[in-house]
Parts: structure tokens; sequence; C-alpha cells
């Protein structure tokens, strides 16, 4: 009994120094170059893979230096760590209002779609079809439903993660209800791992002992898992039948069922997907930098033409798909690169490293529950798009200007 009752001791306090945002952006560089520059390494001597593989390598050293010199930076600690005075805003109005938001465009998403794809795939559809409806559900949407792609980046990416996060630390009572509204959304278009911007925040608000809950941290990492495998299959991920000669780290390898589709999603994938990105900018821009012509936002402001970059690897990948809108995005270095060169891995290293400082130092508890969004974001995506569409520049607002008050209400805070 005493064992079992020690290694469920160690187990929460692994989890909770694994989810500390003090150790963020230890963890991230750890990651980054376990991924894109020991691992480029080993499969470039190995294979042979290439020359963008040792390119993504030497990237990666440049860019997790840029980083660690960012995160111990103390540039904006006094704006996060409750030093400055900031606007009070009422929970009830922020919730309230931004919630109101998310319903009206849920209910006219699901409305105005063809199919929902969950349910299309609950009901027998097959693999080709639901991953035709997935795209056609938000990304491929025409005339003034082309804007549902950005409401629901900026919605779910950042700003309903803070509100489920302040609901549980303050244990206001319709919390279940809405994280419960918020997961099925996230799994309704069976987008694999979209689901996490509403378990991750919950996730490390227990395992920091801030909130409340019957599940333990080790039951939701369980779950977690369990729904990941479970998006996964009715994506229509994996192969039972076809056996493949391709090496594990390359788009032509076939998985033996979703596990190991799971696996080589996480681990070959983001490597191979960074590579060949480096690899376009080389055949199709003779390894010019296309100076934010790959954001639709950077693009607009300098008067340039938009290069639609992800949708070029996609299809240097795989082939476009059936409504043209497949997109292979990458780790944040290689938009730096491909933008700006040397100079943009610097500048946007910095830039990550020293958002990881803000969660770090700050004092909104609800606000350092992203810290591990914001670590998958940049991990597997560009900083621009993260920043700018996915709402968390709004969310560094909300940090630094603003403190969102619960009247009434007691945080539900245990000693660390």
């Amino acid at each position: 009994m005493e064992t079992v009752v020690g290694r469920r001791v160690l187990d929460r306090n692994l989890l909770r120094t694994l989810t500390n945002a003090r150790h963020g952006s230890v963890l991230l560089i750890l990651f980054l170059m376990a991924t894109y520059a020991a691992l480029p390494l080993g499969i470039a001597f190995l294979i042979d893979a290439g020359s963008n593989y040792f390119t993504l390598a030497t990237v990666t050293t440049v860019a997790v230096m840029a980083l660690a010199l960012g995160a111990s930076t103390p540039l904006l600690d006094s704006w996060f760590d409750g030093r400055q005075p900031r606007v009070v805003i009422g929970a009830m109005t922020f919730n309230a209002s931004l919630w109101g938001a998310f319903v009206i465009f849920v209910f006219v998403a699901w409305g105005t779609a063809p199919q929902i794809p969950l349910i299309a795939a609950l009901g027998g559809a097959d693999h080709d079809t639901v991953a035709v409806l997935r795209e056609q559900f938000l990304k491929a949407r025409e005339g003034w439903q082309s804007s549902f792609v950005y409401i629901n980046a900026i919605l779910s990416g950042a700003l309903i993660p803070y509100s489920l996060a302040l609901m549980f630390l303050h244990g206001i009572r319709w919390r279940w209800f809405a994280a419960g509204f918020f997961l099925v959304f996230c799994i309704s278009f069976v987008e694999k791992a979209f689901f996490l911007k509403a378990v991750i925040p919950l996730i490390y608000l227990v395992a920091q002992g801030r909130a409340k809950t019957r599940l333990s941290p080790r039951m939701m990492v369980v779950g977690t898992i369990g729904l990941l495998l479970l998006v996964t299959f009715f994506a229509g991920s994996g192969s039972l039948e076809d056996v493949s000669s391709d090496s594990f780290f390359s788009v032509g390898y076939v998985p033996q069922g979703g596990i190991q589709h799971l696996i080589w999603r996480s681990v070959a994938i983001p490597l191979v997907t960074a590579a060949d990105a480096i690899r376009v900018l080389q055949e199709q821009f003779e390894g010019q930098p296309l100076w934010g012509a790959t954001s639709s936002f950077v693009a607009g402001v300098f008067g340039m033409e938009r290069i639609e970059f992800e949708r070029l690897v996609f299809a240097a990948q795989w082939g476009q798909n059936e409504t043209g809108t497949g997109s292979s995005n990458s780790v944040y270095l290689t938009e730096a690169f491909i933008n700006f060169s040397w100079t943009g891995v610097v500048v946007f290293s910095l830039v990550v490293g020293q958002i990881m400082r803000m969660f770090a130092v700050s004092r909104d508890e609800a606000f350092r529950a992203l810290w591990p969004l914001f670590v998958f974001g940049v991990y597997t995506s560009g900083l621009i798009g993260l920043l700018l569409s996915n709402g968390f520049l709004l969310l560094l607002i909300i940090g630094m200007f603003f403190k969102v008050r619960v009247r009434n209400k007691k945080s539900i805070i245990h000693p660390q």
C-alpha cells in the first residue's frame, strides 16, 4: 500500500515539475534539440538524407541559443508579475462576451457545413470522404464563410482555453458544461490534435494543484491519449493491409494501425516536414528568403504576393488534395529561416524565449496554464500565425494590461 501511495506521489510530483511554467523554456529547448538537431544529424549520417537535414540541425542549434538568451532576459517582467497597474475586467463580462461569440460561431459553422465529419465517420463514411469533409468544414469555405477558419483560430487557439482555465481556477459553476461543449466542437471536425486545446490547460491546473476535480492527472493523461487514438481512428489513419518498404522517416512510410500511425505522425512527420520545407525553399525559390510572403498579414501590409508555402510543401510531399487546401506546417524556426534567413531564426527565437519568460513570471495562473499550448504551437507551426491568427498576441495583451476579477469567488489554490 505504501509503495502504491509513494508511486502516486512521485507521479504527481513529476507531472507537476514537467508542467511548471518556470521549466517551460528548458523543456522546449530539449525537445527542439532532440527532434530537430540530434535526430536529423543521425538520419543524415545513417541514410544519406541530404543537406537539408544538416541545415535543419544547424538552424536549430542557432535557434536554441537565441531562445535561451530570450528566456533569461528580464525585459518585460514587471508587466507580467503584478508590479504594473492593470485594467480590471469582471469575469462575468469577459466570459459571457467571449462564449457568446463562440457559441454563435460554432452553431453557424455546424449549420452551414456540408456535413459534420465526426457524424459522417460514425455513420460509416469511408476515410477519403471524411478527409474531404474535414477540409470543407473550415479550410475550404468560400465567400463570407472563408472567414470561419480565422474566427475559429482566434477563439479556439488561445482565448477560449484561457477562459476555461479561469473558470476551473475559480470554480465557476458552468465550467464543466463549457469544457464539454468546447471538446465536442474540437473533435466534431476530426482534426487529430485540435482537442488538446481543451484538455491541456485543465491538465496543467490539476497537475499544479490549482483546480479541484475527481480526475487525477494520470487519468487525464491516459484519457487524452485514448481520445487521440479515437480521433485518429475516425480520421482513417493507418493501414492494416499495405506494407511499406520506405523508411520510417519518410512520407512514403505506411503505418500499421492507429497506434503506429500516431507515433509516426508525432515523431517522424514533424522532422520530415521541417526538412522538406528547407528543401522546397532550395528547389522552388533557389534558397532565397521570402521576406514574410508566407504570412497573409505581412504580405498584405507590404503589398507582396502571398506565397502559400505550407501548401507547396504539402504538394511536394503528398500531392495536393481534392480541395486544394492541404497544408504541411512545420516548427517555427523553419518559418523564420524561410522568410528571413539566419537573422529571422535569431529574432524569432529571442521572441519565443521572451514569451516563455512571460509565462514563467506571470502571476495569472490561467495565463500560465496556456504555456504548453504555446510550446505545442511553435513546435508544430509558425510563430507569425500563432501570434496573429491563433489569438496568442491577444492573450499576451490580456496578460500584460488586464486583470480578470472573479467577485465573491476564491481561487482554488493549494500550496506548492
